[in-house]
């Protein structure tokens, strides 16, 4: 038997991990009463005399529903909410200026003018789920051949070198001045949101009292979460076979246990997506078998 090969991982990110193993997944607590109200996601007071059983965070969340979520449809994201539990994120762990920063503190601290506290506005939903998106396609990128470098080249353009200048018309050493410079540049900051959203997102996890369920982690937490262990496992990160699909996995969602679905020797990320391209597979095979033969010349 030939030996497994290691994932493949860009030796630009490989960060020393901490305990370095795979952390069991906590469960989670869903919220009551949670809805999309215009610009705002708001919800009841959650009332302690209502216990709701703790759920788990389905496998390989933060690839598919996290990774294909419109980061403006709220809707989907006060559904999660009641699902799962809270958005969670940090305003702390993207990059941005100075105006933008302040503008993320005043939205935190600012109340629906009914529901008071328990909201959330709009603009911190797409802010937290785009910059996980960024972050977790940064790390798939990672986990390809030449994939970081095809995903930054995307945004080393003249055109984005001269909206710099014209930011920064005043002679600044600190901004590129050349493409060379503007692709390190946005290599380093993209592999710079990678590492502080693990870093944020992690941190309900470091040592403490109580159980890692008992810390409420959130919908992003656990997110990152499962995107540390698949680090720590060095997982293999593949492509769905069903040619209509294409989705990321490691484990195929399926009939199996909550943790235990397959992670070896599978070709689809789910037994629907294998059905459907096996059926399309033999309607074809069907139709060229009842074609009919060439007439002789």
């Amino acid at each position: 038997m030939m030996p497994l090969m290691a994932a493949y991982a860009d030796p630009r990110f490989r960060p020393t991990l901490w305990p370095g193993t795979p952390v069991p997944l906590p469960e989670m607590t869903p919220m009551v009463g949670v809805q999309a109200v215009g610009d705002w996601i708001v919800w009841g007071v959650q009332g302690f005399d209502r216990v709701l059983a703790r759920v788990s965070l389905p496998d390989d969340f933060y690839l598919r529903e996290l990774m294909e979520v419109d980061p403006a449809d709220l809707e989907t994201v006060a559904d999660w909410m009641n699902r799962y539990g809270s958005l969670g994120g940090s305003i702390e762990a993207g990059s941005w200026d100075y105006d933008e920063h302040s503008r993320l503190q005043e939205l935190e601290g600012r109340e629906h003018p009914h529901y008071g506290p328990w909201s959330l506005h709009g603009d911190l939903v797409r802010l937290h789920i785009s910059e996980a998106q960024a972050a977790i396609a940064t790390w798939l990128a990672c986990r390809r051949p030449g994939g970081l470098d095809e995903l930054v080249e995307t945004e080393v353009t003249e055109q984005r070198l001269a909206d710099i200048a014209a930011e920064n018309d005043h002679d600044d050493s600190s901004y590129p001045k050349t493409l060379e410079e503007l692709r390190s540049v946005t290599l380093d900051l993209r592999l710079a949101l990678l590492r502080n959203a693990l870093r944020y997102n992690l941190a309900a996890f470091s040592v403490g009292l109580g159980s890692l369920t008992d810390r409420q982690p959130s919908i992003l937490s656990v997110a990152f979460l499962q995107l540390y262990n698949h680090l720590a496992e060095d997982a293999t990160i593949r492509t769905c076979a069903n040619e209509t699909c294409g989705r990321d996995f490691v484990r195929q969602r399926g009939r199996a246990e909550y943790g235990q679905n397959r992670t070896s020797g599978i070709k689809y990320c789910t037994r629907e997506c294998a059905r459907a391209q096996a059926q399309r597979e033999h309607r074809r095979r069907k139709a060229t078998r009842s074609r009919p033969a060439p007439a002789p010349h």
